[in-house]
C-alpha cells in the first residue's frame, strides 16, 4: 500500500509519476532554494538536477512492496491543494550505530514561512521514530539559514553543535548547525508529557 501521512498544511506520500513532469520546475537552478539548502557546496548542474528526477522517477515507478521502510524520501504536498512543494529524506551519519541524519526542503519558495515545512518535519520525525529503532535523529543546516532553525526549534529539537565560521559563502561566513531530538523527548512532547 503506498504511503501518506496528512497533516494540518503538509502531507507526505510516496513519489508518483506525475510528480516526474513537476520537478524539473522545482529543482531548476534559479529557483531561491538553492540559496538556504547548503549553498556554499554550489549550484547544482543540470545534469545533477536531470540525474535526481530519473532517481525519483524510479521511486515512482516502484511497488509499494518494493519501497523499504522506512522510506528514504518523500514527496511533501500542500495538504490543500494536493501540489507538489517539497521532499522530506534521510540518509546514514553513522548506520552501525543507527544514526540518521534527515533532510527537508521546501522547493517552492510560495509555500516558505507558512508552517508547511513544520508539518513536513513534524510528520516525518514521527514517521521515522515509528518505524525504526532510532534513539535519535537530527538534521544539520546553517546559520544563513534562519527559518530551518526556527523550525527544529518549534518541534522541540535542541541545537547540539554549532561549527563556528564553517561556511564561508558569498562574501559571508556562517555557522555550521546541528539540531536533534532524543527518541524519549519526541515522545514525551507528542503524549503532552514534555
Amino acid at each position: 500500500m503506498s504511503l501518506r501521512m496528512t497533516g494540518e498544511r503538509a502531507t507526505l506520500r510516496d513519489w508518483v509519476p506525475a510528480d516526474e513532469a513537476v520537478l524539473p520546475d522545482l529543482l531548476a537552478p534559479h529557483r531561491p532554494w538553492h540559496d538556504t539548502n547548503g549553498p556554499y557546496r554550489g549550484r547544482p548542474t543540470e545534469e545533477q538536477l536531470a540525474a535526481k528526477v530519473r532517481r525519483t522517477a524510479e521511486l515512482a515507478g516502484s511497488l509499494p512492496e518494493d519501497l523499504p521502510t522506512p522510506r528514504t524520501s518523500l514527496a511533501v504536498l500542500d495538504t490543500g491543494s494536493n501540489r507538489l512543494i517539497g521532499e522530506v529524506s534521510w540518509y546514514w551519519e553513522c548506520e552501525p550505530t543507527g544514526w540518521r541524519r534527515m533532510g527537508i526542503v521546501i522547493y517552492d519558495e510560495v509555500y516558505w514561512g507558512g508552517g508547511y515545512g513544520t508539518d513536513a518535519l513534524r510528520l516525518w520525525t514521527g514517521y521515522l521514530f515509528e518505524t525504526t529503532d532510532a534513539l535519535r535523529l537530527d538534521f544539520a543546516t546553517y546559520s544563513g539559514n534562519p527559518g530551518m532553525a526556527a523550525v527544529g526549534r518549534k518541534l522541540g529539537f535542541t541545537e547540539e553543535a554549532r561549527f563556528r565560521n564553517a561556511r564561508p559563502w558569498n562574501g559571508e561566513v556562517y555557522d555550521g548547525l546541528v539540531f536533534g531530538v532524543l527518541r524519549e523527548e519526541w515522545l514525551a512532547r507528542r503524549d503532552g508529557l514534555g
